[in-house]
């Protein structure tokens, strides 16, 4: 978890974006908050800076649940060896509301997690 320029929590998580608009190949969501998400894809890709795509994000954890439809415009892309990372704000769009939820049930699951690791351990005063 990090947090980006805006204040946002960024999770890391695993999923599939999908843009077809960017390229017919699905990219690995590699983490995720309220208002973006870092992607990778395993080829060069081109895209305008300047433009939004509509992305189906489907999360591993809940892909029973389906895909999310969102609206995302690209802040930053690298190409490295062949890989190609990009981050995008995610602009309010059709599933930004579940997107949210989402969001919020990793923050509770993380706070969660830190609560038990705190009560698990233990101080000894010799």
């Amino acid at each position: 978890m990090a947090y980006n320029e805006r204040g946002s929590k960024r999770f890391d998580d695993i999923g599939r974006f999908e843009a077809p608009e960017i390229c017919a190949l699905p990219a690995s969501l590699e983490n995720i908050s309220k208002t973006g998400c870092k992607v990778q894809f395993k080829l060069p890709v081109t895209l305008d800076m300047d433009n939004e795509y509509e992305a189906k994000i489907t999360f591993a954890r809940a892909a029973a649940e389906g895909a999310l439809v969102l609206l995302c415009k690209p802040q930053w892309m690298k190409e490295d060896a062949g890989v190609t990372e990009i981050g995008f704000e995610i602009l309010p769009s059709r599933d930004f509301t579940r997107l949210a939820e989402y969001v919020s049930q990793l923050h509770l699951e993380e706070s969660d997690s830190i609560e038990d690791q705190i009560s698990d351990s233990s101080c000894q005063i010799i």
